[in-house]
């Protein structure tokens, strides 16, 4: 079965020949990374996203100094050794007012020189000369608010300015919103999933109420999201949001988000759970626990644990197989093992 076939089958919750699989996410360190490792990644034959990200989006960073990055907005970050670079400026952390707000040189979304030249030609042939499903990643909402304003800041806006954080998080949607559709007006036709990623939690509880939630954050998801799907029907919208986030899916589901990512043992995101309550609503990618068992669980640890959440989340379609993250804390045989058992169990027919 092609790559794209069996991709669309799992997120349309049927069986393909096997499940899908997607590849790890590097966490970036000082470390270098095994070179055996980084063989497998180059030479897995991975189910890949193609993306069609033919548009500068203001959350492109450029490079000021050794490790220090800037982008559109004016949001100062610095790498630290391990992850991404943590953002170390918020150029609106100040600020008091509504009129502050409107006073920001916010980026234009509609400047014609963000938008590639060619754009639908590119993604048409793409879309006709490769066997992979084709996707677009869009900017955050809400961890742009982060950076904008900083992360404490963002809780108290909600609590305690609810009209500022109003005011703010309007610019940062219609920013998004613009940028996402001038894109999908050239390449949404040869799409089949918009990706964006948004931590909603910790790994004990979400970052807000469930009420907070509904008044404060849900309206832009769903808006975004319907605005998505009215214009591309055919589209699946994929959400990567770490945490406890079980009493959200119900809304996220409200929103429109199709495929959910990486739900996460550790964050109490229990597979069993998730494929019995949601599992006709949505397809679920990852489920592998890369906090305890892929770094410090034996071989036979990790192959119980690969099979495990396969036969929970696999029947019936709507299941992509990742393991979320890697670092040098998790080995190669532990990685080859968890990808091997995926290929070889994971088999439908």
């Amino acid at each position: 079965m092609r790559s794209r076939e069996r991709v669309l089958l799992a997120i349309n919750h049927k069986e393909p020949d096997r499940i899908p699989i997607f590849s790890p996410n590097l966490i970036p360190t000082y470390k270098p990374l095994d070179k055996r490792i980084q063989h497998f990644l180059d030479t897995f034959e991975f189910d890949r996203l193609v993306k069609l990200n033919f548009i500068k989006t203001p959350s492109r960073r450029r490079r000021l100094a050794d490790e220090v990055f800037i982008d559109l907005y004016g949001c100062l970050f610095k790498y630290k050794g391990v992850g991404n670079p943590y953002c170390i400026y918020h150029p609106l952390a100040y600020i008091k007012k509504i009129e502050d707000v409107e006073k920001f040189k916010w980026p234009d979304p509609n400047d014609p020189n963000l938008l590639l030249k060619n754009a639908s030609k590119m993604a048409r042939k793409i879309s006709e000369e490769t066997e992979y499903a084709t996707a677009i990643n869009i900017d955050t909402l809400f961890h742009r608010y982060h950076a904008l304003r900083g992360f404490n800041q963002w809780l108290i806006d909600l609590k305690l300015n609810p009209s500022l954080h109003k005011a703010i998080a309007d610019k940062i949607y219609h920013i998004n919103l613009t940028l996402t559709m001038r894109l999908l007006n050239e390449v949404g036709e040869y799409t089949d999933i918009v990706m964006t990623g948004d931590d909603l939690g910790t790994s004990t509880r979400p970052y807000v109420s469930l009420q907070d939630f509904r008044k404060h954050i849900k309206p832009y998801f769903k808006n975004l999201i319907g605005e998505i799907k009215r214009s591309f029907p055919h589209i699946k919208f994929y959400l990567h949001s770490h945490g406890q986030i079980m009493d959200f899916i119900p809304d996220l589901i409200d929103c429109g988000v199709d495929i959910l990512n990486p739900i996460l043992p550790l964050d109490g995101m229990d597979p069993i759970i998730l494929k019995r309550k949601y599992g006709n609503q949505l397809c679920f990618c990852g489920g592998i626990d890369v906090e305890h068992i892929l770094p410090f669980g034996t071989l036979a640890d990790v192959k119980k644990h690969v099979k495990e959440v396969i036969d929970i989340l696999a029947p019936g379609g709507g299941y992509i197989f990742k393991v979320q993250a890697i670092s040098y804390l998790i080995s190669y045989e532990k990685l080859i093992t968890a990808y091997k058992i995926a290929v070889e169990y994971g088999r439908y027919r």
